[in-house]
């Protein structure tokens, strides 16, 4: 089910206290809408009644799709360092909803789920866009390292980061988000093709691969933010 309380939340421009709907648990087979508003954005989005300013609560929810194959635990942007921890409670999730102590229908629909983790809602909108676009989440990230090894002078730093924002016309179209409000500062658009390519070549992706593979959060900055742990 999806599982949501009412808070009040200042509104980050003015302080006015907005109403919000905070959803902690999210099952997209059952509300196919709420996965529509994620991929458009406008989730949990609210206008301040009062300065007309746009802004999101940051998510904290669990993201269940078993039609798609997803398992998805979304945390706050600044919660990042704690990938490591994070990737045992969303193993401890799944073995709790999916796990041997659960009926054998739940077992078999979770050997069919990808666990992952992510921070923002742009990394949660990233994730969806993969499966929509069969698109394996690895394979991206591995064209993300592509891009920065290649890339100039680029916005990487601890208040930016790469994400896809859609797929057009055999392109990936990738824009860098600031993770304060999801403002695209630019956008970066590469050929699909890319993906293959680097599928294509195992042995000269094989050390970053295995780490981007090894736990739940599957994501280019697994390399770059030390575990806490």
């Amino acid at each position: 089910m999806s599982l949501f309380q009412t808070a009040l939340i200042a509104c980050p421009e003015c302080g006015e206290k907005t109403e919000f709907g905070v959803n902690y648990s999210i099952n997209a087979d059952r509300r196919p809408d709420f996965r529509e508003a994620i991929l458009k954005g406008t989730f949990q989005r609210k206008t301040c009644g009062k300065c007309s300013h746009s802004f999101r609560m940051d998510p904290q929810l669990t993201y269940l799709d078993t039609r798609r194959g997803q398992l998805i635990l979304v945390m706050p942007n600044g919660e990042v360092g704690d990938w490591d921890a994070l990737e045992e409670a969303a193993t401890a999730i799944h073995t709790e909803m999916f796990g041997p102590n659960s009926a054998d229908q739940a077992q078999a629909i979770g050997k069919k789920l990808k666990i992952r983790v992510c921070f923002g809602w742009a990394a949660l909108r990233e994730k969806l866009l993969c499966r929509e676009n069969e698109i394996d989440d690895v394979d991206l990230e591995l064209a993300k390292l592509a891009i920065l090894a290649t890339a100039g002078d680029s916005p990487l730093s601890d208040r930016s980061e790469l994400r896809l924002g859609a797929v057009e016309a055999g392109e990936l179209v990738l824009g860098w988000i600031s993770t304060s409000n999801e403002m695209v500062l630019e956008t970066i658009r590469v050929p699909k093709q890319l993906l293959a390519d680097i599928a294509a070549d195992p042995t000269a992706w094989k050390a970053p691969r295995e780490q981007l593979s090894a736990g739940p959060y599957v994501d280019y900055q697994r390399l770059l933010v030390p575990a806490a742990g």
